[in-house]
């Protein structure tokens, strides 16, 4: 995973740590005043167990959420997307961040099944909408 960063953005750092400190569960980070992503290995544990009824997939899973969060550190459009959500707290802003992070991680990872990028990809888009619709 490590070579994986490093070979599509030298700059980008990778931890992996045992889990998200709070109480929710946050199975990837991008930090961008950092350019570091932080994986959460039993939150993501938790996530593939709950979407797919085991572990199973959870290498795959686990790539599915790299790439993710890699598609925010690689998306040109972050910056003025994040100062736009930060001055008008616009949901639908926060719905074009994270389709761009989807699309981005969609071209990294053609070696992972289609439909298991895909059931990760709507259900997270799913809940993004539903925050929307909340408020």
């Amino acid at each position: 995973m490590y070579e994986f960063v490093r070979g599509h953005d030298a700059s980008l750092s990778l931890i992996i740590e045992n889990e998200f400190p709070g109480n929710r569960c946050v199975g990837g980070k991008y930090s961008v005043e950092d350019h570091v992503i932080t994986l959460y290995k039993k939150d993501i544990e938790f996530q593939c167990e709950r979407s797919l009824g085991s572990l199973d997939r959870l290498e795959e899973y686990t790539w599915v959420i790299l790439t993710h969060e890699m598609g925010h550190a690689l998306d040109t459009e972050l910056g003025v997307l994040s100062e736009e959500l930060w001055n008008t707290g616009s949901s639908e802003i926060l719905y074009q961040i994270e389709l761009n992070a989807w699309n981005i991680a969609g071209e990294l990872m053609p070696f992972v099944g289609r439909d298991l990028f895909t059931s990760i990809k709507d259900e997270s888009l799913a809940y993004c909408t539903k925050r929307m619709l909340v408020g």
